[in-house]
């Protein structure tokens, strides 16, 4: 560990029981907002490989729907 991280880890073993829950609140927050961020760009990289990140919301939600019904078909058929 680098000489910060070692710091920062005493910080937080010192910090009121409070203070530590807070803490960890907001780094579960920001770690959330970083994988839906991550996975926003991921999501956003593969349209545009796929040529449909300009595609309109109606557009994409048309073939969502599509997909759903065909999904709805296949496993309860009848």
């Amino acid at each position: 560990m680098t000489a910060r991280v070692e710091e920062l880890a005493r910080q937080i073993a010192s910090l009121e029981e409070s203070d530590l829950q807070a803490l960890l609140e907001r780094v579960e927050e920001l770690s959330f907002r970083h994988g839906i961020n991550a996975l926003s760009d991921r999501y956003r990289k593969r349209l545009k490989e796929q040529g449909k990140l300009n595609e309109g919301a109606e557009k994409i939600l048309i073939q969502l729907k599509q997909i759903r019904q065909e999904i709805a078909s296949r496993e309860y058929p009848g």
